[in-house]
């Protein structure tokens, strides 16, 4: 599948969504202002955010974990008061767009890591990423490939590639989520600055610092305002995250790291060499912290990415990536496959993986794909720069 391959499935005003062949995964072309282009998200996604909601939302409040109150002042009121205007106007169109208040669409936005505060959600505690670039890769060129794992209930969820072309002078962004969720998770500028997130609770705490702006939400600003990954690693070194995650940057130059954050402070871990691997364990040794495993063997998924990109160094690419990347981290007895890689098609430990991107971000070319059996997807090309609006 190629973008020439995407199919309009419906328009709201300059927003169209559109079909990848798969109907798990759609691709939203947005442009406007960022009140504009909430409109035609809400507009658009208005019959796909219910199930997320029942799932993420609603079953807290029916267990009597949360009320509808404390939530939406806690992870609607609180975020939407401390964002950026720019935020506030995505939200604000979104509700109109849906005909919900607006303090629902913040807190469904936010909901994963309000799983978190209540700790009623597993954590999405299975993630890996491969950065390569220079001497690793076959042409210097820096190459992106990155695992999301959670649970199995979010298996059957939609997805979407959502990309934002603004008109206020702001970067475009592409950012790959579950619908009714904006926050970044794995996204990329028109400048070929790539962010992606992993769960760093294990490390870190499972809770969230709820008289603070959501991280989560400013990362997008951070990609909309910034042209090169120092310019964001310098955006979280005047930050004080709200949770414990880990943030992988990366950049054409081959500027590529981690930032590991606390309720307290952001580290950075640079790269040793021409390879950068991500998992959910902090690896910063300035944390003065024994290396710690997690219960989804992020230390193995480390060893497993390392081992294969130091066997590949020198002829990685994108298509070297993704054969990376279709390695599974167990056989189906349950025991760690030889050489094996990092994916988990099904639940074999704590979680699964739930989607796969690879990104060439100074051509703004990305793969993506789905490993689960029930929805196995090939490989599927999109070039980024047929979706992003001059």
């Amino acid at each position: 599948m190629s973008t020439n391959e995407l199919s309009l499935i419906k328009e709201s005003g300059q927003g169209k969504m559109f079909n990848t062949g798969d109907d798990k995964i759609r691709v939203l072309q947005l442009q406007g202002s960022w009140r504009e282009m909430g409109q035609q998200y809400g507009t658009l996604v208005k019959d796909l955010v219910d199930e997320i909601y029942e799932l993420t939302v609603q079953a807290l409040y029916d267990k009597k974990w949360t009320t509808e109150e404390e939530a939406s002042e806690l992870f609607g009121a609180r975020v939407l008061g401390a964002a950026s205007t720019r935020r506030q106007q995505l939200y604000r169109g979104v509700a109109d767009g849906l005909g919900w208040p607006v303090e629902k669409v913040v807190v469904l936005d936010q909901s994963g890591f309000m799983g978190f505060y209540q700790a009623k959600l597993h954590s999405f505690a299975g993630c890996t990423t491969l950065f390569s670039w220079g001497d690793a890769t076959v042409d210097g060129r820096t190459y992106t490939g990155r695992n999301q794992d959670w649970g199995k209930q979010f298996v059957d969820l939609p997805l979407a590639l959502t990309v934002y072309n603004p008109t206020d002078g702001s970067n475009a962004i592409a950012n790959m989520n579950w619908l009714g969720w904006m926050f970044g998770m794995t996204a990329i500028n028109d400048k070929g600055v790539y962010i992606d997130l992993h769960d760093g609770s294990a490390m870190g705490g499972q809770v969230v610092a709820t008289e603070r702006p959501s991280i989560g939400a400013a990362v997008l600003d951070f990609l909309a305002e910034c042209g090169t990954a120092e310019d964001v690693g310098n955006r979280f070194n005047g930050s004080r995250p709200d949770i414990c995650l880990i943030w992988d940057v990366a950049d054409p130059s081959g500027n590529c790291f981690s930032y590991e954050t606390t309720l307290n402070e952001c580290r950075r871990r640079f790269p040793e060499d021409t390879t950068l691997v991500s998992v959910n364990s902090f690896l910063n040794p300035d944390w003065g912290m024994h290396t710690r495993d997690t219960i989804s063997n992020s230390l193995k998924r480390f060893q497993n990415i390392t081992d294969r990109a130091a066997e590949a160094h020198g002829h990685i690419d994108a298509e070297k990536t993704k054969e990376i990347f279709d390695l599974p981290l167990f056989n189906e007895d349950g025991t760690f496959k030889d050489k094996g890689g990092a994916t988990k098609p099904k639940v074999q430990d704590a979680d699964l993986t739930n989607y796969q991107m690879v990104t060439i971000p100074d051509s703004l070319d990305i793969w993506i794909k789905i490993p689960v059996p029930a929805l196995q997807t090939d490989w599927r090309h999109i070039d980024l720069k047929t979706l992003f609006i001059a």
